[in-house]
């Protein structure tokens, strides 16, 4: 089936502090990549199904599904029973309206606390989000003066919204039941909860009694990564917490965090980083 996507990118801002854009999909669209990043997302859709990987559960979200991702968290939509779908999309840092309003890093330390953010709306919440979406468009399309004041405050609107009606939801009326969501679901948590120990993908398989192809294909189809690249993306996300620990030596942290030694700990993090452990806990001094 050929497959029509229309993704607009509404507007960025120069610092990419900001962005909002748009996308309209006609047929089986899945998004091709790994996805984890330092912004915070939010995700709305505006018509059509999906399935949405979350940290270590899937959900089947539907039309006025409203999900915050907080910054550094794994995710990735992929097709669900009806492919065509429209979505907003809004990523931003932080730093893009604190300087509006010094309450916000409360507001997002409290929905970080929250283990899922996904929202199912009534209409009226739904006409309600929809007419921010609506209004930020119409400010970035016109520019009048202040606009980017303005994108702030709407912002804020969307992000008081989510921390009121969090709370009023239970996910778990969203987990998707199909078999093979739920497997790749309880392997996602056995990983995280046992990535400081030796783990391979033959004895994952057998732990959960699936071949090995079936699960290194139906993994990477629903989280976007390999086993071995979501093993190392764990351990070195829990590394990075450590590092901000002086007293633990280099070999402490790897240890702690399944590597099996420091020259596999370096080429890891340095791949996934950017930069090796000790370059970043100086990156983390500087900071003080």
């Amino acid at each position: 089936m050929v497959v029509i996507s229309n993704n607009i990118e509404i507007y960025s801002t120069e610092d990419n502090a900001f962005s909002i854009s748009s996308s309209d999909v006609i047929g089986y669209f899945s998004m091709s990549k790994k996805h984890v990043h330092e912004k915070y997302e939010i995700y709305y859709l505006l018509s059509g199904e999906r399935y949405y990987f979350i940290k270590d559960q899937v959900f089947r979200i539907k039309k006025g599904h409203l999900v915050f991702i907080n910054q550094g968290e794994m995710h990735k939509t992929t097709d669900a029973d009806l492919p065509d779908h429209k979505r907003m999309l809004v990523y931003f840092e932080k730093r893009f309206i604190e300087t509006l309003n010094g309450s916000v890093s409360a507001l997002l330390d409290f929905m970080a606390q929250k283990k899922y953010s996904v929202m199912e709306l009534s209409l009226r919440d739904q006409n309600y989000i929809e007419n921010i979406f609506r209004e930020m468009t119409e400010e970035i399309i016109k520019k009048p003066t202040g606009f980017e004041v303005q994108l702030q405050g709407l912002l804020m609107k969307l992000l008081v919204f989510i921390s009121r009606h969090v709370d009023e939801h239970n996910e778990k009326e969203y987990f998707s039941n199909c078999p093979k969501h739920e497997k790749i679901a309880d392997i996602v948590k056995f990983i995280n909860t046992n990535y400081s120990e030796q783990l391979s993908v033959g004895e994952i398989a057998e732990r959960f009694y699936i071949s090995q192809y079936y699960l290194c294909r139906t993994f990477k189809e629903i989280t976007g990564y390999t086993i071995v690249q979501y093993i190392n993306t764990v351990r070195v996300k829990e590394a990075k917490k450590l590092l901000s620990h002086d007293n633990l030596k280099m070999i402490q942290v790897a240890e702690k965090t399944g590597f099996g030694s420091i020259a596999q700990f370096n080429r890891v993090f340095r791949e996934i980083v950017g930069c090796s452990p000790l370059n970043y806990r100086k990156s983390l001094d500087n900071q003080l």
